[in-house]
């Protein structure tokens, strides 16, 4: 399949970085002259990126996200990787038309300033300082606070396999915005839903507390809990063997999961849209064992067992619908 061109627009954002980066180079600018001469297409998108610069640097100060953001994409001389791409992402938002303050001061800065953080398609496993072991599936993104006192992940997005190191002094604590758990033993999953965190104990125990640390509960191996900022319950159990293979496999093992569920998962590890009717879908359930390195396939596998239609009309779209059925 050939690569598609960027657009106008991606062209713009392109041109804009190189400049922030080499801001001194008269040969660069010139080329960005003349490529703007191409078109008056091409002369309003600079100009629109433009502005989306002026009105970035505006913000800055506004809040502690929007700060942190832009220090990193504004600071003097070419910046570092991270602040790149905060400065790429705000130009996209910016000129398709996005608020840019409402960006800023949403969660997304601090995912495009996290420590360590994967795109749809990546898994990256990390040995920390401490000799513990963390590994990041598709779209996720943590902060690491280690000092003499503690240990802390600050998970902001997605799900982590943590496995802990031994150390007296200073306990292993895993937080999200509802809660916190500190492990009381070695293995164990964590992810983050919209308003909830899923905890999935794979091997001895974790004190997991919510937010407001009225309720705190102890989980152990093969069962998993549900942390809200003002409650924590047991949902169920697991077989930690199979959680373990899904993971080096990088798969997603479901059994009897709503398939609205089961296709935001996909979603996080594919590029591009899954658009589909959730009223529509939601009496649909799966069971299956589905590739998150390869989510085609295990859209394939679902349309082969679920009666659902996928229709793909471009890398960046699909569509997930169930067959009209004709009236008699």
């Amino acid at each position: 399949m050939p690569v598609p061109h960027p657009t106008i627009d991606e062209q713009a954002a392109e041109w804009i970085l190189q400049l922030h980066e080499e801001s001194t180079n008269d040969a660069l600018r010139l080329q960005f002259e003349c490529w703007k001469r191409q078109s008056p297409q091409h002369a309003a998108a600079a100009l629109r990126m433009q502005d989306v610069i002026s009105r970035l640097q505006s913000l800055r100060g506004q809040s502690a996200p929007a700060n942190a953001a832009l220090t990193a994409a504004f600071s003097r001389g070419k910046p570092a990787g991270r602040g790149k791409r905060v400065l790429r992402a705000l130009l996209i938002a910016g000129c398709l038309g996005l608020p840019s303050a409402l960006i800023l001061q949403s969660q997304y800065p601090k995912q495009w300033m996290a420590d360590i953080r994967t795109g749809p398609n990546d898994w990256k496993s990390l040995r920390l300082a401490d000799n513990s072991t963390i590994t990041l599936s598709g779209t996720s993104a943590v902060n690491v606070h280690f000092n003499d006192q503690e240990r802390r992940i600050e998970l902001l997005q997605g799900e982590v396999l943590v496995e802990v190191a031994h150390d007296n002094a200073r306990p292993f604590i895993v937080q999200t915005d509802e809660g916190s758990m500190r492990a009381l033993g070695t293995r164990f999953v964590v992810k983050h839903l919209p308003d909830t965190t899923v905890l999935s104990m794979l091997q001895s125990r974790v004190a997991a507390q919510s937010a407001d640390e009225q309720q705190t509960l102890e989980v152990g191996t093969g069962s998993r809990a549900l942390i809200r900022r003002d409650s924590v319950e047991l949902s169920g159990t697991l077989d930690p063997a199979s959680i373990d293979e899904a993971w080096r496999r990088h798969q997603m093992v479901v059994d009897n999961q709503p398939l609205t569920l089961v296709l935001d998962e996909i979603s996080r590890h594919r590029r591009g849209h899954l658009q589909f009717d959730r009223q529509a879908l939601a009496n649909l359930r799966v069971s299956a064992v589905l590739p998150l390195d390869n989510t085609d396939r295990a859209l394939q596998l679902i349309a082969e067992t679920l009666p659902v239609t996928i229709r793909t009309y471009s890398p960046w779209l699909v569509v997930i619908s169930q067959p009209q059925q004709s009236k008699k």
